[in-house]
């Protein structure tokens, strides 16, 4: 490991999306914003001011993109490219994940197994996290620690999870960001931009955003080295007939 003076701290912002809500949207996506800890304030000050110049006042996730707030959305999209802000998400069909098999019929359980592999393969050797996810209830309160166990033990030796712990999105400028961006990963890989009433803000922001990470859209599975912008499509075991 290196030294204390050397060590890289990173925060890890996650949230997830359509996980529990309509049965249409066959895709769920669990996704993260890692950001440098040394320039958390900066990056939140910077949203600030976008925010302030744009009047766009509460909060500013995926549901509130609207076309009266375009050229707000397009100058977050700018800070997240030209920042050193990272994101990765995985997509899961639900239709493929067989939890009375794995996870003893406890669909929660098997919920926080994915959001694990999003995350255990994204974390470098010699940094420290420190993991906030977006508060939700749960039937069983130890999930979260749960979470901080299973990853502690996994990157023993090599990685650090300093905390994790569940937070309000309220006032979380970097969740809500990341809300935006799974957000428009989720509309893609459930082909809302093909339904009848599609939003069309919407559906120019997803092509923007795969246009500034380099990709022909959303939906696509990247390789590990792709650092700015990772979506990983997890298969998992397809359930028994």
């Amino acid at each position: 490991m290196p030294s204390s003076d050397n060590i890289k701290h990173i925060n890890i912002y996650c949230d997830e999306s359509r996980h529990t809500s309509d049965p249409f949207d066959t895709f769920t996506v669990i996704g993260a914003i890692a950001c440098p800890r040394d320039q958390k304030k900066d990056i939140v000050h910077r949203i600030h001011c976008l925010k302030a110049k744009h009047k766009a006042h509460g909060e500013f996730g995926w549901k509130r993109l609207s076309p009266n707030r375009r050229d707000f959305y397009w100058d977050l999209l700018e800070l997240f490219k030209t920042s050193e802000l990272t994101f990765r998400c995985l997509t899961v069909d639900r239709s493929l994940l067989d939890h009375d098999t794995f996870n003893d019929g406890d669909s929660e359980l098997g919920f926080y197994k994915m959001y694990y592999q999003m995350l255990v393969h994204w974390m470098k050797p010699g940094c420290h996290y420190h993991m906030y996810l977006d508060w939700q209830q749960n039937k069983n309160q130890s999930r979260f620690s749960d979470l901080h166990d299973n990853l502690s033990r996994k990157l023993s030796g090599r990685a650090k999870v300093e905390c994790l712990e569940p937070v309000s999105s309220h006032n979380q400028p970097l969740i809500e960001l990341t809300d935006l961006l799974i957000g428009a990963v989720g509309y893609d890989w459930n082909n809302r931009h093909l339904v009848d009433g599609a939003s069309k803000i919407k559906t120019e922001f997803c092509q923007a955003l795969a246009q500034s990470v380099q990709l022909h859209d959303l939906r696509a599975n990247t390789y590990a080295s792709k650092d700015k912008f990772s979506l990983f499509n997890f298969t998992g075991t397809p359930k028994h007939d």
